[in-house]
């Protein structure tokens, strides 16, 4: 699906997700790691975030969480949650970006991976923590799974249907 057909339907709390296949660095290779351990197509995930007319992804990225615009992230996959938003929601998820809050941890995204991590519980953050957690302050289970893969596959056997946006 385009963009511009997509843009209009992409709702606050929607979850997005997006692949990575570059071999050339460290980090490149790093998230290989992550995707082939986890079998899985997605490597990153953020949440999307209606305001002023645009839609902007809050996501957990080195060195700390942040905000960008939606449009300069493509291509993306789009997983509709059909969340509440409410404005508790929303002050709870955008106190968690600013490098002055919290930073981005590879030993979180590790903890993820391994199953063993205690999603919210310091100022340490990965992708997949921070959506699961902004989707759980709306009331949404997104499982016990805290992967980029784990999420999207919560995602679906809620009923959302996964869509490659370009």
């Amino acid at each position: 699906m385009d963009y511009a057909t997509a843009r209009p339907q992409i709702r606050s709390g929607d979850l997005l997700a997006w692949t990575h296949h570059g071999w050339k660095s460290w980090y490149d290779i790093k998230v290989q790691i992550v995707r082939l351990w986890q079998r899985s197509e997605y490597a990153h995930v953020g949440t999307a975030w209606e305001m002023g007319g645009r839609v902007w992804v809050i996501e957990a990225v080195t060195p700390y969480p942040r905000i960008i615009p939606l449009s300069n992230a493509l291509p993306f996959y789009w997983a509709p949650l059909d969340a509440e938003w409410r404005p508790e929601t929303e002050g709870q998820a955008l106190s968690m970006i600013g490098k002055d809050r919290n930073v981005y941890s590879q030993a979180e995204a590790i903890r993820g991976a391994l199953g063993t991590l205690q999603p919210g519980v310091d100022n340490l953050w990965m992708c997949a923590e921070l959506a699961w957690c902004i989707a759980a302050w709306d009331g949404l289970d997104l499982g016990s799974d805290i992967t980029p893969a784990g999420l999207v596959r919560a995602a679906m056997e809620r009923g959302a249907k996964v869509t490659l946006v370009r």
